[in-house]
């Protein structure tokens, strides 16, 4: 197979998208990929005729008005599959400017075994089937870096336009999402490198300092642009995060399980960089790629917080491909010449070895709790008792699925209660916040899964059945669900106790009583 042609990456690509397309149809919305599609529907209902949106800024953590259209489009056009191919563009585009990326860094060989490391890792399988914004983001962040690493292969004003052009793209990966932010100082080191070891220090020095004024330019713009409501969004969803409750060294064992073989070959890589004495900036090019492996995970652990660490180590993934690739190529021009095609060979079996071993991985993450039982029930439930409805994960996926039927309807989640008890003037919180309202038989329709918020819906479910206001309308099993799991349960509120709290009017807002609902809350931990 000659690495100088097309077809090896092609065949990397068509692997990579088997991969991701055996999920696509495998599995209902998951709580976040409803959320930014119902997100953007509501962003491009605004755009054409100003109907009125939530406060998204304040609690999403990249911009509503970004991915969540593209992806509000891409599901109008084919469903939920539709949204989900979409990031499977996305993710083999990421592929092919890592290709790229690492051809020029390197060389050819180093590149193919690269993209065939990324596009196999389970992370690369789950983004490439996941309608979120991380697949985007992650491929705005390879497009700055291979453009910024094409500006430094070039002089004059070509080198000048792709450097604002890579800070430009940059920062509408961090706009896309802003935990991408962490990779900024990777790009700019990998561009100040490969510029150095190809026009100089000087140069390397102006196109640099080009890059970073330049993305400090487009960011600081981008936030006087948003105003406050962005601002808040990014300080509580990723510059002052809530510190989690995982152990630290619980989060690095896991991301070392998703990220072995990688990091193992990125470590070789910089040894094979030091062995072949190409030089300083050659060794420190390849060590910042495998910081950047180590990037997320040292994060997350720092701040013990599981939610999005399998999402999140992939962007690192992408920068210690390279350095792996280039380790594998080293160790190929280690063998005489007559072997070095077989041990090339052999570096793409590790690739699809990895892959492999991927699948399982990506397969598990793929698996909460499919929703069409539960979905189909709800429907005429909601429709026949119209009024004020408790739902977890805010009811994500009922504004996903059952548009027409909760568009008017206020929804409030499990995460959050500020409860305005009748004419006291007090409000109550939490536990108390939610046996409050049901006892004054607020919510009309009550929807439990039984998932992330266990505790409390098993408290909201005991406060349903002994205040007598309620029946249970519906019990519906999990399909596949492991022994004792609980069933989803749909109550309502009793005929005789109809109008007695009134309906909260028309608001699509996750104000009200419920207050905003804190980014995080959702089930991102994959």
């Amino acid at each position: 197979m000659a690495v100088g042609t097309r077809w090896p990456l092609t065949i990397v690509l068509a692997v990579q998208a088997a991969l991701s397309l055996r999920l696509i149809w495998s599995n209902t919305a998951f709580s976040d990929e409803a959320l930014y599609l119902w997100a953007g529907r509501l962003e491009l209902a605004h755009l054409t005729s100003g109907a009125p949106v939530p406060p998204f800024p304040t609690y999403f953590s990249g911009s509503p008005e970004l991915y969540p259209p593209i992806g509000a489009i891409a599901a109008d056009l084919g469903g939920l599959a539709g949204a989900r191919l979409l990031s499977l563009a996305f993710m083999l585009a990421t592929t092919v400017l890592l290709h790229g990326t690492a051809a020029r860094l390197f060389d050819r060989r180093s590149a193919l075994l690269a993209s065939g490391l990324f596009a196999g890792l389970a992370g690369t399988q789950f983004l490439g089937a996941l309608a979120t914004y991380d697949a985007m983001a992650l491929c705005l962040l390879a497009l700055a870096t291979w453009l910024g690493v094409l500006a430094a292969h070039r002089v004059g004003r070509p080198a000048v336009r792709l450097a604002l052009a890579a800070a430009a793209v940059l920062a509408l990966a961090n706009a896309t999402k802003y935990a991408s932010g962490l990779y900024d100082p990777v790009v700019i080191c990998v561009v100040v490198l490969a510029a150095w070891h190809r026009r100089g220090r000087a140069a390397a020095a102006a196109i640099g300092a080009l890059l970073a004024a330049s993305l400090a330019v487009a960011l600081s713009a981008a936030l006087l642009l948003g105003g406050r409501q962005y601002l808040r969004g990014l300080l509580v969803t990723t510059v002052e995060r809530h510190q989690g409750t995982y152990p630290a060294e619980a989060l690095l064992i896991l991301s070392g399980k998703w990220l072995w073989a990688v990091a193992l070959l990125a470590v070789m890589g910089v040894f094979a960089a030091i062995a072949a004495r190409q030089g300083l900036l050659r060794i420190a090019l390849v060590a910042v790629l495998f910081l950047a492996l180590l990037a997320a995970p040292a994060e997350q652990a720092h701040i013990h917080t599981y939610t999005s660490l399998f999402k999140h180590d992939d962007y690192g993934a992408w920068f210690g491909s390279a350095a792996a690739g280039y380790a594998l190529a080293a160790l190929s021009g280690l063998v005489p010449a007559a072997k070095a095609v077989t041990a090339f060979r052999v570096g793409m079996a590790a690739a699809a070895l990895i892959a492999l071993s991927g699948i399982p991985v990506a397969a598990a993450q793929y698996s909460w709790p499919d929703s069409t039982r539960l979905m189909a029930a709800a429907r005429p439930v909601i429709a026949a008792n119209p009024g004020p409805i408790l739902a977890d994960d805010g009811g994500d996926l009922l504004h996903f699925y059952l548009a027409g039927e909760v568009s008017h309807l206020h929804v409030t989640g499990p995460w959050f209660i500020s409860y305005p008890v009748p004419g006291t003037g007090r409000r109550l919180r939490g536990a108390a916040g939610y046996a409050a309202a049901i006892r004054d038989c607020y919510f009309s329709v009550v929807v439990l899964e039984f998932v992330d918020s266990l505790a409390t819906d098993e408290q909201i479910e005991r406060d349903l059945a002994t205040s007598g206001q309620y029946r249970l309308a519906a019990r519906i099993a999990r399909p596949g669900a492991a022994p004792g799991s609980r069933p989803f349960m749909i109550w309502v509120r009793s005929e005789h106790r109809r109008g007695i709290a009134g309906v909260v009017p028309r608001s699509k807002h996750r104000r009200g009583i419920a207050g905003v609902v804190p980014r995080g809350k959702h089930r991102s931990s994959r």
